[in-house]
């Protein structure tokens, strides 16, 4: 055998022919392909895109380049598109809360987790009630239209007078309005604020009654209850829940409002909120039990008038 058919001959039959390599070749670019695919598919959904797309430009064509830029510029934008979208749903949700319910209401329960605000908590508040003497006379002399109107009125300058003085409007009932002080947090001075919001409610109905009466109108009067103790604040309700403050308290300060019409005072408060207060005159005006009450109070009178 010649030395060129030697070679040709050991070239055969080793191991690792080029036939055999040949052949082979395909089949292993294939588990090689298939490897990389189930390695990579994981790094890539987890690695960010704005990385990605980096690591693409840097090491591609020219051409592979614009078209990646104009990839990252698409993702750049849905991204943008998507975060102002949930901005706005924000916003309007925030803003369709504030229609329901007190500013300050909605932007507390906007802004804290729903299981604190069910969960609640308990905390020192001082509580105010008022409410329009002679309110179902007044409404016999009216349409409901007008009814509704007259409300609207009283529930502006209401719940602008006791927000100007600190206080967060719990609800409206019909001609019935409660507020609290010192929520979400107490702080000192929550009586304090408590009482001027008391005595601007009373300016608020003095100048509103004025101007009714230039157009040949009744006056508007209001009976005001204030009350000092611990409260419950939190979400009540099932499907429909309400954000409030209830307790033994709040049910006292509704008592002493309904008791400035026996007692011939336009402010009733508890010996609490005079105890807590720093300033105004309060003169006693009756030692009684209070519906509702688990003691017997000392109730005092304070003057709005300034």
């Amino acid at each position: 055998m010649s030395l060129p058919d030697a070679r040709t001959a050991a070239a055969d039959a080793g191991p690792g022919s080029g036939r055999e390599r040949r052949e082979a070749g395909p089949a292993q670019s294939v588990r090689q392909r298939d490897t990389a695919a189930a390695w990579g598919a994981p790094l890539l959904a987890a690695a960010a895109m704005p990385l990605l797309l980096g690591l693409a430009t840097a090491t591609a064509p020219e051409p592979v380049t614009l078209s990646l830029a104009g990839l990252a510029l698409t993702w750049l934008a849905l991204r943008t598109q998507r975060l102002r979208s949930a901005a706005r749903i924000a916003t309007r949700h925030r803003d369709n809360l504030a229609r329901l319910a007190a500013p300050a209401v909605a932007r507390l329960v906007a802004e804290t987790d729903s299981v604190a605000l069910r969960a609640g908590w308990e905390q020192e508040a001082t509580v105010l009630f008022a409410d329009i003497r002679g309110f179902t006379r007044l409404c016999e002399t009216l349409a409901p239209g007008e009814v509704a109107a007259f409300l609207a009125e009283f529930r502006t300058r209401t719940a602008r007078a006791i927000e100007a003085a600190g206080g967060l409007v719990d609800k409206f009932v019909g001609d019935e309005v409660m507020a609290v002080f010192g929520v979400p947090h107490a702080a000192p001075g929550d009586t304090d604020r408590a009482v001027a919001a008391a005595r601007a409610l009373a300016a608020a109905m003095t100048a509103w009654s004025g101007e009714r009466e230039q157009a040949g109108l009744p006056p508007v009067r209001i009976g005001i209850g204030l009350h000092r103790g611990s409260v419950f604040i939190g979400t009540i309700g099932a499907e429909r829940v309400e954000f409030t403050a209830v307790g033994d308290t709040v049910n006292v300060a509704r008592r002493l409002e309904q008791m400035t019409r026996t007692l011939a005072c336009d402010c009733i408060v508890s010996e609490a909120v005079v105890r807590d207060a720093t300033s105004g005159e309060a003169r006693i005006v009756a030692v009684r039990p209070v519906r509702g009450a688990c003691a017997v109070l000392r109730l005092f009178a304070i003057r709005l008038a300034p």
